[in-house]
């Protein structure tokens, strides 16, 4: 018996209250059948964490820096279709998810119970003579806070971003030599470079061009100061 075709399209728009301005409408209509869609993907920093079991001794500098609960939360199962559907009720206007339950929003509370962050501490900020550095003096601070050297300016997108694949590749080269007598110097260095590349791919991920920002290197120079900041 020839099964008859499906419409690609919802069933029922009482619950996706944004489908009509979202870009799958064009493919539930037919509009772009020919076309072919590709997800924009950052440097996957849940990856390298798959393929590299971090040392006991990183865990441990990462857990001092208040940020080892953010590793934690990667490996967690996620419900994908629970977080579609909540996203269905966010009203952009208000700020504010509409639940049967009333409404509810996203506080620093749940920021500091989910990831494990502190909101309370020093604010961050820069100073304004990091603000005014060259391509040049980033990448001096680069290698003397991490150990990666690039070869020129050229590596940067403007003065201070950074493409996050060759630091990948520069953490994964690091990783074979961390071992219990590694030197306290390549610990705190790898444990930067590690944050940098959260920082880009996770906390603050740029997904249409793969950056981070080495401004962030100000405050990752002193480690044992990081749990201190909000």
């Amino acid at each position: 018996m020839e099964v008859p075709p499906l419409h690609p399209g919802p069933a029922s728009l009482e619950l996706l209250l944004l489908q009509a301005e979202h870009r799958s409408s064009y493919i539930w209509e037919g509009q772009l059948l020919s076309q072919m869609f590709h997800a924009r993907r950052i440097d996957n920093m849940w990856d390298f964490l798959r393929a590299h079991h971090l040392h006991p001794r990183i865990v441990r500098r990462l857990q001092d820096t208040g940020f080892y609960r953010i590793v934690e939360i990667g490996r967690l199962q996620l419900d994908w279709s629970l977080i579609t559907a909540l996203i269905e009720q966010w009203q952009p206007e208000t700020h504010t998810f509409h639940l049967p339950i009333g409404e509810a929003t996203i506080t620093l509370q749940e920021v500091e119970v989910l990831y494990g962050l502190s909101v309370d501490g020093h604010h961050v900020a820069l100073p304004h003579a990091i603000r005014e550095y060259t391509g040049l003096q980033y990448l001096e601070m680069l290698q003397r806070l991490t150990g990666f050297q690039l070869a020129d300016e050229a590596a940067l997108i403007g003065a201070s971003r950074l493409q996050l694949t060759p630091a990948r590749l520069h953490l994964e080269a690091m990783h074979a030599d961390i071992t219990d007598d590694t030197p306290d110097l390549h610990i705190n260095r790898y444990t930067r470079l590690l944050l940098l590349f959260m920082f880009g791919g996770i906390l603050f991920p740029n997904t249409s061009e793969n950056l981070v920002s080495l401004r962030f290197l100000h405050h990752l120079e002193w480690l044992d100061d990081l749990h201190d900041y909000s």
